[in-house]
């Protein structure tokens, strides 16, 4: 099913009049920037579906006292597919004053809206340009 939508997708982006108005390049380029786009729905969709991180009305704070769950909470991250709004259980502790997602520490993401990839590209990306400035 998945595989058909994009197939679809797809075939709506080369079509005969589409694809006469773009030059093969600008074709690629298209058929990546969509394929991308529903690979970043499709991984938002099975993220968000699911709740394991929700493990009970309290969980311990890194303080030691208990936080409460208060929500669920929608942030922007963003990845190598694109942007995706993940959503993650939310736990409030009374005692520090301070909100936490368990899950961001999971994914590796936690005070970050950026993926541990898009990090590690970024990182790439920076001691590339201050090799060439030497």
């Amino acid at each position: 099913m998945l595989a058909h939508d994009l197939a679809e997708e797809i075939e709506w982006l080369v079509g005969w009049e589409a694809a006469a108005a773009l030059d093969f390049e600008a074709l690629e380029t298209a058929v990546r920037r969509q394929a991308l786009r529903f690979a970043a729905r499709v991984v938002e969709r099975r993220l968000n579906a699911d709740h394991s991180d929700f493990t009970g009305a309290s969980r311990p704070c890194c303080c030691g006292r208990p936080a409460r769950y208060v929500d669920r909470r929608a942030k922007p991250f963003q990845s190598v597919l694109g942007e995706l709004r993940l959503e993650r259980a939310y736990y409030y502790c009374a005692a520090c004053q301070r909100g936490f997602c368990p899950r961001d520490q999971q994914w590796g993401m936690e005070g970050t809206s950026l993926s541990p990839a898009v990090t590690r590209m970024i990182g790439t990306v920076g001691v590339l340009v201050s090799l060439r400035g030497q």
